[in-house]
């Protein structure tokens, strides 16, 4: 970790912005170097190195590193510059984790950085089959099969004809991003469109002339994260995390002694004070909730849900099976539930009991019957 001092960000034709009197601690190495691409390109997220979020990834420079227990894909720029003209997209990560960016040094986009759900498919298209795909860190949206349409993913997706909803905190942290929509039928049958993604940039100065987007793909599937920290946020360009056909919007956090009021964002917000050293994960201690084992088989360590061809855990059992869920630092009083979403039927929330533990760690019992098929599991805690 570096402590900078404030640069100059160039504003278009070379003017210059001055940037407030500010030193942030960046906890960037640049080891990724400069990333400035000149025509429309694709990230690939599942090259990432596995690897701690804070190493040096010189010997895997642009690749940036996957940190499974941070649940994020962090790159560690010594500069980002997109100009006019060019997109930036990504491929999603087999876990769908979130993009995060660090940049010593100052961030421009005169371009398009996206990291929006995808749209969903129409009947006349073999993707139909597979869910379609979120932007990075969200969820998936509802496939749509001969046995029946699926629902969507993530914790606001709703039941079959509702729309995702907004959730989570002022924050964003953690860094998460919105819910896909159910399958649905109308004179044909669509795909649930992918939720936005969730991206967090943490550099001296960005600019943006042009547009950051985290929304949700078409057909009801709800709008991603996009939070940034900086010590001045200029421009005259669009920042937005919107839900589609009236879906629930995502939200934007903007962490700058200086925003632009010349930059449009939707949803609204205010900009706040950033701290001087930013907080980007969860803090250690913070409530917790997993899925431990399904029928005694304990669930891998960083679980994908590929949903075709294999699954986390193979089952082959009728009946009801117990699902394990484990939490740490949250109370035995509190609500543990678990979502099951066939990929092609509906979706359910099961309640599950508390079977031993402490506030520290606990262990929580729900009993499931799993239809034949591909089904995921997601795990909520709350205390009413």
């Amino acid at each position: 970790m570096k402590l900078r001092s404030k640069l100059l960000i160039s504003i278009a034709v070379s003017l210059l912005a001055v940037v407030p009197a500010w030193t942030q601690t960046i906890p960037s190495d640049g080891s990724d170097l400069d990333f400035s691409p000149t025509n429309n390109i694709v990230v690939d997220l599942s090259i990432a190195v596995p690897g701690l979020w804070n190493a040096d990834n010189s010997a895997n420079a642009g690749k940036g590193i996957y940190d499974s227990n941070k649940w994020a894909v962090v790159f560690k720029y010594r500069s980002v510059n997109i100009p006019a003209g060019v997109t930036v997209t990504f491929t999603n990560h087999p876990s769908h984790a979130p993009v995060v960016w660090l940049v010593a040094g100052n961030v421009v986009i005169n371009g398009t950085l996206s990291v929006a759900g995808h749209d969903s498919y129409p009947a006349d298209s073999l993707s139909l089959l597979t869910p379609a795909e979120p932007g990075p860190g969200g969820f998936r949206g509802g496939a749509s099969g001969p046995s029946g349409n699926g629902g969507g993913y993530g914790p606001g997706s709703g039941a079959y004809a509702t729309y995702a909803s907004s959730y989570g905190n002022p924050q964003i942290i953690p860094l998460i991003g919105g819910s896909g929509a159910y399958a649905r039928a109308a004179d044909s049958y669509y795909t649930g469109g992918g939720g936005g993604g969730a991206l967090l940039i943490d550099a001296m100065a960005v600019l943006i002339n042009g547009t950051v987007s985290a929304d949700g793909g078409n057909y009801f599937s709800s709008g991603g994260a996009i939070r940034l920290i900086a010590a001045q946020v200029s421009g005259t360009g669009d920042i937005h995390a919107q839900g589609n056909s009236g879906a629930g919007n995502g939200r934007i956090r903007i962490e700058t002694l200086t925003l632009a009021p010349t930059i449009r964002i939707t949803p609204v917000t205010i900009a706040v004070a950033p701290a001087a050293i930013p907080i980007i994960w969860p803090a250690d201690d913070a409530p917790t909730v997993r899925v431990a084992s399904v029928d005694g088989t304990p669930t891998p360590g960083d679980p994908t849900a590929p949903l075709a061809s294999a699954a986390d855990i193979p089952l082959q059992k009728n009946g009801t099976v117990q699902v394990i869920l484990e939490t740490k630092n949250f109370p035995v009083e509190g609500v543990v539930q678990l979502r099951t979403v066939q990929k092609y039927g509906p979706a359910a929330w099961v309640s599950a009991t508390n079977s031993a533990g402490t506030f520290a760690q606990a262990t929580w019992i729900a009993n499931v019957t799993f239809a034949p098929g591909f089904t995921t599991l997601q795990a909520r805690a709350t205390v009413p």
